[in-house]
């Protein structure tokens, strides 16, 4: 068994299952591109009329899906990346953003935690924000 060592603030090292997590979200990356949707598939063979009109819609959001959850997958793995970088500097367990201890307990649950839940909270609500006012704009719309 490997040993862990403490951290200043008392919290066992997260380093193992920090790994650990970026390697499984690497293999998950692997497995989405074999399954890849965005590549040219042969046709079924269906000639139908109305075979090419609902196979486009289909096909659409097995991409978007796609992107989504490869999306997703990226962002996780520099953030795990983020915290072993921490680790190798001996500032894991501090949050990025403001810089106070992140709570022994949210290390324990999210070992690949960089910030502390009210940063990671109010990061979230900013990237919502901009997400909506990306949206609103490219549909022309007025925020209400």
């Amino acid at each position: 068994m490997k040993s862990t060592k403490q951290t200043s603030g008392g919290v066992t090292s997260a380093a193992d299952p920090i790994a650990m997590d970026a390697h499984r979200t690497r293999e998950r990356l692997k497995m989405m591109e074999r399954q890849n949707p965005l590549r040219e598939r042969a046709h079924s063979g269906d000639n139908t009329p109305w075979a090419d009109s609902l196979e486009e819609p289909q096909d659409d959001m097995a991409k978007n899906e796609y992107l989504a959850a490869r999306e997703l997958l990226v962002a996780r793995l520099k953030t795990l990346s983020r915290a072993e970088e921490k680790v190798r500097e001996g500032t894991y367990g501090s949050c990025d953003s403001c810089g106070k201890q992140i709570p022994a307990g949210r290390l324990r649950a999210v070992p690949g935690a960089v910030r502390c839940v009210r940063c990671a909270e109010r990061l979230e609500r900013d990237d919502a924000a901009g997400r909506q006012r990306l949206w609103l704009g490219d549909y022309q719309l007025a925020a209400a």
